[in-house]
């Protein structure tokens, strides 16, 4: 097997000349002659930030990469037709040949004495497909559908401005992560708990809505605090605009009660709900199996009153785009999450914490040693492995001038 592009091209003034000489390799049509959208200074303006280890030197390697692409003139999008499968041939499969080449997913060697003809979609064309498909964080399928069409059709500029935003937000992390951490990746949808450079676990999130009051905000902060079976004190505007209209009965059957400033209960009144638009009156969910929040809550403290939870809507972690929640970020796999947040911490082993979130008493734990939270928002990055890693500008942080992502509803 040849070398892959990404371990081979890193003199971004030799990219545009190499990348040309790959389409014309693999036979495809020779490329339009209009110049291809101008792309700002961008390794100029980063030269301020001090590098972060290998993936950060990485991620400046394919901004140079992406930014040379973008001045040549070869780069040119697939175009439409029917779904591309191995075995398949198509005119266009010499042109997908030349992209994933350029991309650095195909291998650079002589395609010409090994290959399959130049439109046969074949297993090593597959394979590349596939590694662009998880850079992608798409379905490993090989099928260039039309998902995979329009994420290899992004333009190479584009792709520079997404990688010098990133950069940017990179270069503001503090330099000392610290050695055991938790960082959740906004448009990655994930959550990841690192241990000296090592991820000890992985899980889906979701997170805020596209909406921008719903965003999940990028921080720094630590987790100090887990609840079990915690009570949910609704925020006033989810509870006039979403909760109260369903009316009281419905409500009561959930777990849920009006409370006034002094703590007590009071009737689901005409007088009491008006109450709750002044804040004088709050609308407040037990603990328990029907609880919004789920069985633990993770406290981080911060000043958007953003925390991680459970969540009864266990079925959108089954989908791509995990855009629904007002803001907080809901946890896959809570119960494992707090095992290992208790796990050196004396007398929580896991048969105690099962026994307290089946007891449905609201129960707070402090952590005896509180550890470091880093919500980011990465829509490009370089993984331990050394591939580019890109996901869909969910808030539209990278190109603010550009269309947002499709606005989501909250289930």
């Amino acid at each position: 097997m040849g070398l892959h592009t990404s371990q081979y091209i890193r003199n971004p003034l030799s990219c545009s000349a190499l990348a040309l000489a790959m389409a014309l390799a693999v036979g495809a049509t020779p490329p339009v002659t209009a110049q291809a959208p101008a792309v700002e200074p961008h390794l100029e303006a980063l030269d301020s930030f001090a590098p972060y280890g290998r993936q950060y030197a990485l991620m400046r390697e394919e901004l140079a990469r992406y930014s040379a692409l973008a001045e040549g003139d070869q780069w040119r999008p697939l175009p439409k037709g029917q779904t591309l499968s191995p075995g398949m041939r198509d005119p266009r499969v010499a042109h997908l040949r030349s992209l994933l080449m350029q991309y650095g997913d195909y291998p650079l060697d002589d395609h010409t004495d090994t290959a399959a003809p130049m439109d046969e979609y074949d297993a090593r064309l597959q394979e590349a497909v596939k590694r662009f498909q998880r850079r992608h964080g798409l379905k490993e399928d090989g099928l260039v559908d039309q998902r995979t069409r329009e994420r290899l059709n992004v333009d190479p500029a584009r792709h520079a401005r997404t990688l010098a935003a990133n950069l940017k937000r990179w270069g503001e992390m503090p330099k000392d992560l610290g050695p055991r951490y938790i960082l959740v990746n906004i448009p990655d949808f994930s959550l990841r708990l690192m241990d000296r450079g090592r991820e000890q676990f992985r899980m889906r999130v979701v997170v805020g809505k596209t909406r921008t009051k719903h965003q999940t905000p990028q921080l720094a902060t630590r987790m100090t605090r887990l609840v079990f079976n915690p009570v949910w004190r609704v925020p006033p505007s989810i509870a006039v605009h979403e909760l109260l209209p369903k009316g009281g009965g419905a409500l009561s059957a959930r777990g849920f009660r009006l409370v006034n400033h002094r703590g007590r209960a009071v009737p689901f009144s005409a007088r009491n709900i008006a109450a709750t638009r002044r804040g004088t009156v709050s609308l407040q969910q037990k603990g328990g199996p029907k609880n919004a929040l789920g069985r633990v809550k993770f406290v981080i403290p911060n000043s958007h009153a953003i925390f991680l939870h459970d969540t009864q809507s266990k079925h959108l972690f089954k989908r791509g785009q995990r855009a629904f929640s007002h803001g907080c970020i809901r946890l896959e796999k809570p119960i494992e999450f707090a095992r290992r947040m208790l796990a050196e911490q004396n007398g929580w082993g896991e048969e105690r914490i099962d026994r307290m979130v089946h007891s449905g008493r609201t129960r707070a734990v402090e952590l005896e040693q509180p550890i470091p939270v880093y919500i980011a928002y990465w829509s490009a990055w370089v993984d331990e492995e050394g591939l580019l890693q890109f996901r869909p500008d969910i808030y539209n942080r990278d190109n603010p001038g550009e269309t947002s992502g499709k606005e989501t509803d909250n289930d």
